[in-house]
């Protein structure tokens, strides 16, 4: 109700409030990833990824990371669930993450699609890779594409 009136008053001002468009991303394994909103409940397996969505302005979103992610400090604060190798499933879903960032080595992607959590896949193994990710995680929080470094 208060949201409704909200809207109206804003409509009355000449306001105008955009839906937000639903993020649709492919990821590096090819599958299509569609979420209604940026998310705003993030676990990341992989050190890059977690410094991609802290430098892009995402790092408030993170509610977990891998191991070995340590930059910028404030991550070091977050749940740590394991590497590559040993990824804390129960951790993982525990946390109720809107996505899963990590990487195509990563063991666990079967795992964590069986139990329904929402992935996203990415693997920058040359300065495109590293292009290519940035821009998704860009588009992925929201974030207009000229904010993703080059």
């Amino acid at each position: 109700m208060l949201r409704c009136c909200v809207l109206v008053l804003l409509g009355a001002l000449g306001l105008h409030v955009a839906a937000a468009a639903p993020i649709e991303l492919r990821d590096d394994r090819g599958v299509t990833l569609t979420l209604p909103v940026p998310p705003q409940r993030i676990v990341t397996l992989l050190p890059s990824l977690t410094e991609s969505v802290c430098a892009l302005g995402g790092c408030a979103r993170l509610v977990g990371t891998d191991r070995f992610s340590n930059w910028p400090a404030g991550v070091g604060t977050l749940p740590k669930l394991g590497g590559l190798e040993d990824a804390q499933i129960e951790a993982i879903v525990a946390l109720k993450p809107d996505v899963v960032l990590l990487a195509l080595s990563d063991r666990v992607i079967e795992r964590l699609e069986a139990l329904g959590l929402k992935l996203v896949v990415l693997e920058a193994r040359d300065h495109a890779g590293v292009q290519r990710a940035l821009h998704a995680v860009a588009r992925l929080l929201g974030t207009p594409a000229a904010a993703a470094p080059v």
